[in-house]
């Protein structure tokens, strides 16, 4: 949500563009997997992958 790299109006743009893909805006994050909201989405999408 607060990504100064990548804006929220391009994630947007891309659902739209892919409607499959599950569009997920992390709560008081930016950019960085440092986050503890982006670490645990990202650890979270991974585990999806497993199953």
């Amino acid at each position: 949500r607060y990504d100064v790299v990548c804006p929220m109006v391009s994630a947007w743009e891309l659902h739209r563009a892919w409607p499959e893909a599950e569009l997920i805006v992390v709560p008081d994050a930016g950019h960085s997997m440092a986050e503890p909201g982006i670490r645990s989405a990202l650890i979270e999408a991974t585990d999806k992958f497993l199953s």
